[in-house]
């Protein structure tokens, strides 16, 4: 795998809105995937940010494992930082979707759509994008990874007292975890041959 300083550079540009809605929908389809099949989602927010968390937590273990691994050009190395990637991406995707449901039912509870919070979420992530360095501290993987757990914990809060906040929350989280999806799709990506 070509190291992560190569990838935080790669990343690190301009985007548009319409490159970061498609990465978001395309995020959420693959994440789609880490609900039980046959089953619907809960309705409620509160219940479905709430099994966002364990995912999060392994987001951000596999983010900060995958920065902190010495080597991952041998065999051995390289199929630990796959495995890291495949983990990072299946949590980090399916917390978003579980996120974004979150905001829709929330949204249909108190009279919002969820379009007048994605603007949020892409301009955040589009500025966080193209400021990712690799020296920033802490890399910017496991800032964001950590942001969205932390994010996920205020809107659970916010949900239980009904403040108005809530969907600023949620919105705030997508975009971390956009982040975190972009970085880690793109660290797969450079991995392959």
């Amino acid at each position: 795998m070509p190291g992560l300083d190569s990838i935080y550079r790669r990343v690190a540009r301009p985007r548009t809105a319409e490159e970061l809605a498609c990465r978001l929908q395309a995020a959420c389809r693959r994440g789609s995937s880490d609900l039980p099949p046959g089953e619907q989602p809960p309705d409620r927010p509160i219940a479905l940010l709430a099994t966002a968390v364990p995912r999060l937590i392994t987001v951000a273990v596999a983010a900060n494992v995958l920065h902190v691994l010495p080597d991952t050009r041998g065999p051995a190395g390289a199929g630990i930082a796959a495995e890291l990637l495949t983990t990072l991406d299946a949590t980090a995707t399916g917390s978003l979707h579980r996120c974004q449901l979150a905001l829709e039912a929330d949204g249909r509870a108190h009279g919002y759509h969820v379009d007048e919070w994605l603007p949020l979420t892409y301009e955040q992530a589009a500025q966080w994008l193209e400021d990712s360095s690799p020296t920033s501290e802490p890399p910017a993987l496991v800032e964001h990874a950590q942001q969205a757990g932390r994010l996920v914990a205020l809107a659970i809060g916010a949900l239980d007292r009904d403040a108005s906040s809530v969907p600023e929350a949620i919105a705030d989280c997508l975009a971390h975890l956009l982040v975190v999806c972009v970085l880690a799709e793109e660290a797969a990506y450079r991995q392959t041959p």
